[in-house]
């Protein structure tokens, strides 16, 4: 049974006011996810305002896996995200979820989304996490941010 290939990317366009500057409401934001199965390729995107690069980044993830009909495929993921990668292949979530979603005291961050995640690989019986170099040679890395950036270029402006 060929594994079905998942590559996905999250990203932002902030306006603050300098690097990590907190993102505004009015800040475009986009995920994509692009399955391949044998010779059959789906791309999947969508857009939204004020979400960080992080919350899309999971998002891509999430919405990648629903698409999915066939959970009895092995799913391998690819994704240009530290956080996203991280957090499945050192298993953070295990302490976040032992400590009712909390990390030093205070909310994990996209605990709502990271618990998503987590009931869509529940569907699953082999899903692979895979770190890819973002803005490198990777050919489908490369599709899935150009796919989220048109999703963010056909954004209306927010005022």
């Amino acid at each position: 049974m060929d594994a079905i290939i998942l590559y996905t990317d999250g990203g932002n366009r902030n306006t603050g006011n300098n690097k990590g500057g907190s993102v505004r409401p009015t800040d475009k934001s986009a995920w994509a996810a692009l399955l391949i199965y044998g010779a059959h390729k789906k791309m999947l995107t969508g857009g939204d305002y004020g979400r960080t690069n992080n919350y899309m980044e999971i998002m891509a993830v999430i919405q990648g896996l629903k698409a999915i009909t066939k959970p009895e495929f092995p799913v391998d993921i690819y994704s240009d995200s530290a956080y996203v990668i991280n957090t499945m292949q050192q298993r953070w979530w295990v302490k976040w979820q032992q400590n009712g979603w909390k990390k030093g005291g205070k909310p994990v961050i996209n605990a709502t989304l990271w618990q998503a995640l987590l009931a869509q690989l529940d569907r699953f019986d082999q899903v692979t996490f895979h770190k890819v170099k973002g803005h490198a040679t990777n050919q489908h890395n490369n599709e899935v941010d150009a796919a989220l950036n048109h999703t963010m270029d056909q954004l209306p402006d927010k005022r």
